[in-house]
Parts: C-alpha cells; sequence; structure tokens
C-alpha cells in the first residue's frame, strides 16, 4: 500500500492526497485527507473525504458532466496525480480533462509555525459559451470538517470598521435549503471559541432586508472552530477571485453533522489558453480571538 505524502509544521501534520483510494479515504477526494494537530491526534476533515478538494467545474453552455459510473462531479472523477513531494511542498496535477477541457495544477506548502498555503493554477482549453458572451468560470472547493462543536463559519462584514465590529455567523438550516442564517456577534469585546455558539443561539437571525452587504461577493477570509477551541482560519489573497459556500452537513449527519465549509473560485472572462492562480492560506491554531484574526489576515494580504 502505497503512503500520502505528508507535510508537517510545529503545529499539524497534513497528508495530501490524489483521487486514488488508501484505506478508508475514499476514491475521487482530492487535496488535504487528513489534517491533525499535533496536540489533539483528531482528523479536521471527515477522514473518508477530504479538504480543500477540488469538486466541480461549471462554464456557461457546458452541458452536465456524467461518468460512466454515474459521478456528476468531474474534477473528482478525471485522472490525477501527484507530480512532486517533498517536506516542504506537494503538487497534485489532473491533465486537461475529457468534458470541460480544464487543467489544474495545484501545490500545497507549509509555514512554520501554522500556515498551509494552497496556490491553484487552471487553463481553460475550450471555450463553451456562446460567440460574444464573457465565458464565466466557477470551481466550488469543498472541506468537509469532522463534527466540529460550531457548524457555523464566521466573518467581518466591514472590514474598514473597528476590529470588534460588523461580525456575523452563517449557517443553514439544512443542505438543501436556500435560506441562509446569519446572526450578529457582539461589538465591542473579544469572545472565547465557546461564546461563539452562544451567541447564535441567542441571536435572531437576521431578516432578508437586514443582511449586510457583500455576503455573495469577493471573499478576504472566514474562520471556523473546531474541537479544542483550535481555529480553522482561511485567507485569500485574491478576494474578487473567490466566493463563500456553505452546507452545513455537506459532510453527512452521522454522529454528527459535519458541515462543508466551502469556497468557490470565480473567472467572469476567462480566456482560453493563458493560466490563471489563486492563492490561499489555511491557519490552525488555538483560537485567540477576533482581533488576532484581523491579524493574520492583514499580515497575510500585505505578502
Amino acid at each position: 500500500m502505497k503512503e500520502f505524502p505528508c507535510l508537517t509544521t510545529k503545529t499539524f501534520i497534513a497528508f495530501i492526497a490524489d483521487n486514488a483510494p488508501l484505506g478508508i479515504h475514499r476514491a475521487g477526494y482530492n487535496g488535504v485527507a487528513s489534517l491533525i494537530p499535533r496536540h489533539s491526534g483528531n482528523n479536521l476533515f471527515v477522514p473518508t473525504y477530504a479538504g480543500l478538494n477540488y469538486e466541480t467545474i461549471w462554464l456557461p453552455g457546458l452541458p452536465p458532466y456524467q461518468e460512466v459510473r454515474g459521478s456528476k462531479f468531474e474534477p473528482r472523477a478525471e485522472p490525477m496525480q501527484i507530480e512532486r513531494a517533498d517536506s516542504q511542498s506537494v503538487t497534485l496535477v489532473q491533465p486537461e480533462t475529457s468534458h470541460a477541457r480544464v487543467s489544474a495544477r495545484i501545490t500545497f506548502s507549509v509555514e512554520e509555525p501554522c500556515y498551509l498555503h494552497q496556490r491553484i493554477e487552471v487553463t481553460l482549453h475550450k471555450r463553451f459559451c456562446a460567440e460574444g458572451e464573457k465565458n464565466r468560470f466557477r470551481s466550488l472547493w469543498a472541506s468537509y470538517m469532522h463534527t466540529p462543536p460550531d457548524r457555523h463559519i464566521y466573518l467581518k462584514t466591514d472590514p474598514t470598521s473597528r476590529d470588534l465590529s460588523d461580525w456575523v455567523g452563517v449557517t443553514k438550516p439544512d443542505h438543501a435549503s436556500p435560506d441562509t442564517q446569519v446572526r450578529r456577534l457582539p461589538d465591542g469585546r473579544e469572545l472565547p471559541a465557546a461564546e461563539h455558539l452562544a451567541a447564535m443561539n441567542f441571536e435572531s437571525p437576521l431578516s432578508r432586508e437586514a443582511l449586510p452587504p457583500g455576503l455573495d461577493g469577493p471573499l478576504s477570509f472566514y474562520y471556523g472552530l473546531c474541537h479544542d477551541a483550535q481555529l480553522f482560519l482561511m485567507m485569500f489573497k485574491q478576494p474578487d477571485r473567490f466566493r463563500l459556500a456553505y452546507s452545513p452537513c455537506g459532510g453527512g449527519q452521522q454522529p454528527a453533522w459535519s458541515p462543508a465549509w466551502d469556497y468557490v473560485l470565480s473567472l467572469d472572462d476567462a480566456q482560453v489558453g493563458p493560466s490563471y492562480a489563486w492563492d490561499l492560506c489555511l491557519v490552525i491554531k488555538p483560537f485567540e480571538g477576533r482581533a488576532d484574526v484581523l491579524r493574520e489576515v492583514r499580515r497575510y494580504l500585505k505578502q
């Protein structure tokens, strides 16, 4: 049996997978098969699935993908391999796919003490939209979280406001629901991890009319809270090329709900031939407050 390449820092161990099955890890799921904080030994992702997983391709004019075995997810079903792996980085490569005609190169690398970087490079080899229309490209990347005690993700809706103002928690009542529930976190004071969920249970969801602007727009970061008050912070280098996606139980409902904390790659007029790049960084460390989250985000976006 082969082994997944392993990337390590002082705070976590990450195993990187292509589309091949290994042990309980299922075929088709790629990216980070296991992400294990050193102090706990518990995989933050659903063990049979993965995180930062290349899931879908959407192009206007492209008919639905249907693989012979029934898969609807082209990146998961098409061939992928590990091109290179060492102690600092692992590169996955997917050649031009048979349906969408998109190729991808995905590199994971680590930075001490608590950073896992992902660089995604995508090339379109065929145009599917009608002549004169913009060739919009969207791709969902899924992180199947393993039964975190708090299913919400948290973000700041007004980055220009004070550090402890204008924060919300986001969830949905179920996977199929079109309604996203948004609740405000208290302004003006720090919250330990456990008080996030208490605040969400106390607050009523905002009405559709009261929803803050920008929830469907460019995405610079979001965070979630895992077991043992671990911060799971996603930061996006090119906010205009990322969008938020979320499911409260995308990773299953047994023994408890496992949410999918996802992101979408976005291009409004992708050209055939050039390579387009997206960069993001995942921070895994003990939660130290929202001001610390913003320090990490500001540090990353200045790089």
